[in-house]
Order: C-alpha cells, then structure tokens, then sequence
C-alpha cells in the first residue's frame, strides 16, 4: 500500500532540507586530526561507506511500496545489531553486501513503524549514519632505496609508540623492551612495563629468527595496542630483551606480522585476527598501497598507507584480480609466467610458488631463475662479493622491457629502472635488485619466489583472510590528498593530518546530495 499523498510541494522541501542535514554533518566538514598512530576512518572514500549509502538509497528506493501509518511492520534494527558481524575460526565472514532485499527474503535491515514519510526518512537516515564503517588507515614512511617502510603504533595503558614494519611474511608482534641493553636496542625505543598499567606478563619465553640474520627472545606478554586507530584488547606480543642484528640501520623499532595464526612463532593469535574476533573490521582484509621514493617530497612523509578493513578504490584503476593463496602459514600464490621483455623465463613447478612479503624489500628468485633473468639484460655480469650487477644506462632503457608476472591470468609489472640501483653506480655499473637466494645465509635451497616490496610498491595489493586470496591491481602513483607521518623522530609525538575527506567543496557536495536525493523522491511523487 503506498504511503498518503502530500498536499503541498512545501512538504518535499522540508523532506529534502531534513535529509540533507544530517548527510552533509556526515561527509562535509574538514577534519584535523591529530590522532597517534593512524585514524579509525570513517570516511566516504572507503568502500564500506559506499555500501551503507547504497543500502539507503535503496530503501529510499523502496518506499514507495511502504504501509501506510498504523501498519505493523518489522522494529528497526539497533546501532548494535548494526555494527556486528560473525567470525569463524578458518577465516573470518565478511558482512553481507547491503542492497535491494529480494523477493520472499527477510530484510535485515527493516524499518520502524512509520507514521509518516517524513518520520520513516530520518528514521532510516539515522540508522544508515549508525552504520559504522569499521576501517583503519595506517600511514607508513619509507626511505631514499624504497628499502623499506615503517609504520606507527602504540602499546599499554600509557600508550607507548613504536616504529614497526608491517610484515605479511611473519605471524608475531614484537617490540624491544626496557630490559634490553644488547647494542641493537641502544637506539631505539624500548617498551616499559612497568608504565602499563594493562600489562601482564606470562611468563614464557620466545625466539624468533629472520633470513636476515635479525635474531629476537625474551618473554611473552600481554597488553592492549593500538594500530591504525584500531585498539585490541589484550593482544600477546613479544618484549624483546634480546636483539641480534641491526634493526638501528634499518630504523624501525620492531615487527608486526600480518601472516597466518598458524605460522607464529610465540603461538598466539595475530593483531589483525584479534581485530576480526573483537568486532573492529568491516571486512576481513587488509589493503596496501606503497608510494615509491621518486614519487614523494624529500621528507618522505607519504610513504603509503595499509588498510585494515576495507579497500579504497581511489587507489588503484580496473578490477582486483584474485588469487588463492595455496599455503596454511604464508600469503603464498602461483605464478603462472614470468617474462623479461616478451622473453619468457623458465618456471619449474617448485619455482611457481610465490611468497608475497611486505617485510622483504626486494625479489627473490631461485639460482637458476636469476642467472636466467640477468642472462636476457645485456652486459650484466656477477659478483662474487656484490651480487648481479646491471649496466646503469639501462635503467631507462626501452630496449629491454618490465620484468611481468601473470597472477591469475593478469599480468602485473616491474620497470627495470625500479630494479637498478642508480645511487649504487661505479664505473658504469649498478647493482641490481634482483637477487637469488643463495645470497641469504641458510636459504640456498629455497626454490620458490619471494615478491617483496620492490614488487608490492608497483601494485595495489588485497590480503584477504576471510577468502584466504590475494587481489592484485593496477595502482595510481599519487594518491588523493596527503598523508603526513613521523615515525621516527626522537621525542616527536606521530601525528596524522588529513586535510580534507571530502573530495568536493561544501556547497558542491550539498548540491550533489540534494540532486541524488531529489531524483530519487520525484518519481514517487509524480506516481502519487
């Protein structure tokens, strides 16, 4: 049965003016933010907040077919039930896309009893802006080589911060702790127990190794963090008292890892499933998108951005193309081809396995896959003591072509002149930054590929753990607007700033919501 017919076309305008309120409260004003280490997003620009717009409009969309006043119908849903979702052990379920309901299928979001169109429009205006899109954006900074890049985070009641890496190829949090005084540890910032009045400690001991002969113990914790605006409660980490190596060269003060559940090494659950499990993501996955060196200012302030939760669709241009991961601990896929040029290289069955790893900076190839490589660039030659080397006049060269990998059927690229080391240059010469991984000590036998950074940096990269895939596309280079972040500076607080989350001006976004919302009611009106 349609809802009564308005009298006056005044009844429309103050149906529009109500709608407009809190629409424009929502997504026009600036934001400042002065938030440490990252900002809990919700903003129009992530894709969980285009879902709950489309949901409204589409129940605007189905108003016309709504009881008249007194009807009963189904009690409108609450800011809590809005906000859940269901986990489960193997992965975790995203929520339903929202959308028109279809026919015989029981509205999960239903509205209230409606007295009136006016009530039944800012009653569902109110529950759709309860909607929350549960997104976190962690800005990181990386470095002049594109070596690596840092992120902020914070831990324990005081809210201590630290420079850590975020890393897909491990599965446990670590941090230096106020006991540790091995050289490593000097220089970086070492979390205090004692400062936290949420921490406890359990009293086990833990070890971790690196392929990079970076080497961590000391005893397992517990305590709440914050990343990416996003607090855990009662995430178990490692406090290091011990650190072999030189993290300091490296400039981050420790690691996170993004990888499975089952490839840690302390044993527990990793920051993003505790996210999952406590309700803090809109949907499974966590999103990467790196700005390369040559691209920033010399502050090197927007080094790029991880998103846990969502997918930002200003990042990148065409579809995501997915691919299984095929391990139980690793974010590994298959790697159908690998090409130099058009010259396709050879790819054993062992060789098509492909790690993708946000902690390593470059690629790794098997032996006889980087002599295969290098053999197809001319002039390159080897080195006992440097490694595979590359005629530095061929970074831009054309002659030579992308080094490609086709993942599920698409091919994603890496330019030569992201492979060549200019600042390495003597006598003519550079380093290359394709490796093999007999160059790193104790994994000569290793036979897949590791796709590090060098490759990441050049796409836009989905780590989806509900779907255990990995979505790949083409990044844009600049990303819209400006992300500031110090993750290093002694005694500097990290700060966050985002100008503007609007993408237009307040007058402009005003008029853009009053035309959607207007050609919407029109038609209903002209069938009244």
């Amino acid at each position: 049965m349609r809802t009564p017919r308005c009298r006056s076309s005044c009844y429309y305008c103050l149906l529009l003016l109500v709608a407009l309120i809190p629409l424009a409260s929502a997504a026009v004003h600036r934001i400042s933010v002065d938030q440490r280490p990252g900002v809990n997003l919700r903003s129009a620009q992530v894709r969980a907040h285009y879902e709950s717009r489309a949901a409204f409009m589409s129940k605007l969309h189905s108003l016309r077919g709504q009881s008249t006043p007194g009807d009963p119908s189904p009690a409108a849903p609450s800011a809590t039930s809005l906000a859940s979702h269901n986990t489960t052990d193997a992965g975790i379920t995203p929520p339903a896309k929202r959308g028109l309901v279809s026919p015989g299928t029981q509205d999960p979001y239903p509205l209230a009893p409606t007295t009136s169109l006016l009530d039944t429009l800012d009653q569902e205006l109110s529950g759709a802006l309860l909607k929350r899109a549960l997104v976190g954006v962690a800005p990181v900074r990386g470095d002049l080589l594109d070596k690596q890049w840092v992120a902020a985070m914070m831990i324990g009641s005081s809210q201590q911060e630290f420079s850590v890496i975020f890393d897909t190829g491990s599965s446990d949090l670590w941090v230096p702790s106020s006991n540790c005084y091995s050289q490593a540890c000097l220089s970086l910032r070492r979390f205090n127990p004692s400062k936290s009045s949420t921490f406890q400690s359990l009293n086990q001991p833990w070890s971790i190794n690196y392929a990079d002969s970076l080497s961590v113990s000391g005893t397992i914790g517990v305590d709440d963090v914050t990343i990416a605006g996003i607090k855990i409660s009662k995430q178990t980490f490692g406090p290091a008292s011990v650190v072999y190596g030189s993290p300091t060269a490296l400039e981050f003060d420790g690691m996170l890892g993004l990888a499975f559940d089952s490839n840690s090494e302390i044993g527990a659950a990793t920051p993003v499933t505790n996210m999952m499990l406590q309700g803090q993501l809109d949907e499974p996955v966590v999103s990467v998108w790196l700005n390369k060196a040559s691209n920033q200012d010399k502050s090197l302030s927007n080094g790029g951005q991880f998103i846990f939760g969502g997918v930002d669709d200003s990042l990148f241009t065409g579809s995501i193309t997915y691919v299984q991961v095929t391990s139980a601990d690793d974010w590994q896929v298959t790697v159908d081809e690998v090409h130099i040029g058009r010259k396709e290289l050879p790819l054993s069955s062992s060789s098509a396995r492909a790690i993708v790893d946000t902690g390593s900076s470059y690629i790794l190839f098997p032996d006889y896959l980087a002599v295969a490589f290098h053999r197809e660039i001319p002039n390159s030659r080897y080195d006992d003591k440097l490694g595979w080397q590359i005629p530095c006049a061929l970074a831009n060269s054309r002659t030579v072509g992308d080094l490609t990998f086709t993942l599920g059927g698409e091919k994603f690229s890496v330019p030569l002149s992201d492979i060549v080391i200019l600042t390495s240059e003597y006598k003519g010469y550079c380093l290359s930054i394709i490796d093999s991984w007999k160059e790193v000590d104790g994994h000569s036998s290793q036979s897949g590929i590791l796709l590090g950074d060098l490759f990441i940096k050049n796409q836009y990269v989905v780590f989806d753990y509900g779907k255990r895939r990995i979505g790949f596309a083409q990044k844009v280079d600049t990303a819209p607007g400006g992300i500031g972040l110090n993750a290093k500076g002694a005694g500097t607080s990290i700060r966050l700033r985002m100008k503007d989350v609007s993408l237009q001006q307040p007058g402009q976004m005003i008029a853009i919501m009053a035309t959607t919302i207007l050609a919407t009611l029109l038609p209903s009106a002209w069938s009244l």
